[in-house]
């Protein structure tokens, strides 16, 4: 007979996904110092857990080494982020290719879903909410090309740019444009329009990167 174990976490997992989620939420802003006592006496843990957890974070891009020791919130400035952008467009624009050729019944009910929740932000806005939907949609895209290492490695990108879509959002309305970008990448994928799809999405991709560049140098230019 065979049983499934359910995987418990360890405690080096634990504090790097809380210190992870509180980089992501902004709640740790950029720029913030680590310190491995506060951190230990926050999740109530040893510094040995915090350690390796921080040094896993560096390796993910979510930290980098301040001016002097120890280790800081990746700060997110107008150069890299173009590059961390041209990862993400080449991910998934890779995924959509493959996605949009020929979905499963089961990822056409589910696009077919996620279309009706996009349309209802025409009326209804909720900033929390559509970022929750979108980060959604574009890790369906990826998951739908079937490459086993694309979530991975997008998980890397999409953390490292979280706090500053979060922040565009905190300081900008509604930007009906993108919520129409979003349904004509699923109506493109839905009639098997595969150029179509990859045309729509680099559009979006496009406009999502120059508004986190502006966020980035009003952050500058105020600072």
């Amino acid at each position: 007979m065979s049983v499934n174990i359910p995987k418990i976490k360890s405690v080096r997992e634990q504090v790097y996904e809380g210190i992870k989620m509180l980089i992501i939420s902004g709640q740790l802003p950029q720029g913030t110092r680590l310190q491995e006592n506060d951190l230990a006496e926050m999740f109530k843990v040893s510094r040995t857990p915090v350690r390796e957890a921080l040094k896993s974070l560096k390796d993910d891009g979510l930290l980098e080494t301040g001016a002097g020791k120890g280790l800081v919130v990746r700060t997110l400035t107008e150069e890299n982020s173009k590059d961390i952008f041209a990862v993400r467009s080449l991910l998934e624009l890779y995924a959509i290719r493959i996605a949009a050729k020929e979905m499963t019944p089961e990822q056409r009910r589910y696009m077919i879903e996620m279309r009706a929740k996009f349309e209802y932000f025409y009326t209804d806005y909720d900033a929390e909410e559509y970022v929750r939907l979108d980060t959604e949609f574009h890790s369906a895209i990826i998951r739908f090309s079937g490459n086993r290492f694309l979530p991975e490695l997008s998980d890397r990108v999409y953390s490292i740019l979280q706090a500053a879509r979060l922040l565009s959002l905190s300081v900008d309305e509604h930007n009906i444009t993108s919520t129409q970008r979003h349904i004509e990448i699923i109506d493109c994928m839905l009639s098997g329009d595969v150029e179509g799809a990859e045309r729509a999405l680099r559009v979006h991709l496009e406009g999502a990167e120059e508004k986190v560049r502006f966020i980035l140098a009003n952050q500058k230019n105020m600072a």
